[in-house]
């Protein structure tokens, strides 16, 4: 009896110690961008994030975890499709320091005197889960875990995580939270990104073979660099000249990706970036009549204040410049003037700015998805 008890453990902590295995995919409307697989065996997690846009990168990982949940170390290697190696970094996390070793070139160490109890990147599910499941094990329905970026500036931050309704949290900054759905233990079954700037939803799938479902990626050639997630919405310009003026418009330039853009807002938004990543930014070497209103000449970043039922567009120039395009203070806004509002003759994928003269002045026109919203720009009269 007493041999069988004991066969009985032996193959009980068998059990428990085979790795498991997570598989997740990431979209972005109706497009793929990623996936994520990973193993766990006892306190070990082992696992890739593959991204396809811009080039394939392998992101390996593997991570270390105390008896408590907490993140001991955080090893992240980034290589391609070949194997050939991109960098990569080596974190141990201490109760009071956090040492970081980085590979190039150059190779580094850094000593940090950073308490932390997980390292986070992107919005990989092996990490946020181990925040999850030990907040989750340790801190009720609501709790904050200290964590840094794996690729610095390791400067440690409270992550609020607030579980509710049994099977979901919210993770992160309040104002736009990564939501998950969890199960029982915390671990993630679902994450999406629609409240923040990347707008992706990350599903858990079936296991598969992720070597066979990288081939369907388009790579790059390997003495190309890779842009990663800058490839979603690639940075463009858009120039003209008013009389005397000259102009300029950079923006980031999101596609519509089968999804319905303009609605509750853009993508939920009332106020708007006019573009993707970074804020949009303006520029005119000579004060301009926008609308019949003056803007004098400089930089500004460019914004479309949207009613939320979508029956008004207003373009907004604020004085704030250089900044992610998150970041609009209502204060510093200089003018405001309605657009004009056209449904496009056809669906327009990616956004696109244009200025098209007319007469002595030009048209500002944006066009994305099936609208076109337009506003006259003229050199401000010298008798004003």
């Amino acid at each position: 009896m007493r041999r069988f008890v004991f066969l009985f453990a032996v193959l009980i902590m068998a059990t428990r110690a085979k790795a498991q295995t997570s598989s997740f995919v990431t979209t972005l409307g109706k497009d793929t961008l990623s996936f994520e697989q990973y193993r766990r065996a006892g306190d070990t997690i082992t696992g890739d994030w593959v991204t396809g846009y811009g080039g394939i990168m392998y992101h390996h990982y593997v991570i270390v975890l105390r008896p408590d949940g907490r993140m001991q170390r955080y090893t992240l290697s980034l290589h391609r499709v070949s194997g050939k190696a991109e960098g990569g970094v080596n974190l141990v996390l201490g109760d009071d320091s956090l040492i970081a070793t980085t590979s190039g070139p150059p190779d580094s160490t850094r000593r940090l005197a950073v308490g932390v109890d997980a390292a986070v990147f992107a919005s990989t599910i092996a990490a946020l889960e181990t925040i999850t499941t030990f907040a989750r094990r340790h801190g009720g329905d609501s709790s904050v875990v200290r964590a840094v970026q794996a690729f610095g500036p390791y400067q440690s931050a409270n992550v609020p995580v607030v579980f509710f309704k049994g099977d979901s949290a919210r993770l992160g900054n309040p104002r736009a939270p990564l939501l998950l759905r969890v199960n029982r233990e915390g671990q993630i079954q679902s994450l999406s990104a629609r409240m923040s700037t990347t707008r992706t939803e990350t599903v858990r799938v079936p296991n598969y073979d992720l070597a066979s479902l990288v081939r369907h990626f388009h790579d790059v050639a390997e003495d190309t660099p890779i842009l990663g997630v800058l490839a979603i919405s690639p940075r463009d310009t858009a120039r003209g000249t008013v009389a005397n003026a000259k102009i300029m418009i950079d923006y980031g330039r999101p596609s519509v990706r089968g999804r319905n853009v303009f609605v509750h807002g853009v993508l939920g938004d009332t106020i708007w970036r006019a573009g993707a990543n970074a804020a949009t930014q303006f520029t005119s070497t000579t004060d301009l009549s926008v609308g019949g209103k003056r803007l004098p000449a400089g930089t500004y970043s460019l914004w479309v204040h949207v009613r939320p039922d979508n029956s008004a567009y207003d373009l907004v120039f604020n004085s704030q410049s250089g900044q992610w395009g998150t970041e609009h203070h209502f204060d510093r806004d200089v003018l405001t003037v309605p657009l004009e509002v056209r449904r496009a003759p056809s669906s327009v994928e990616q956004l696109s700015f244009e200025l098209e003269q007319a007469g002595p002045g030009a048209i500002l026109r944006l066009r994305w998805a099936n609208l076109e919203l337009s506003e006259s720009l003229t050199v401000w009269p010298a008798h004003h």
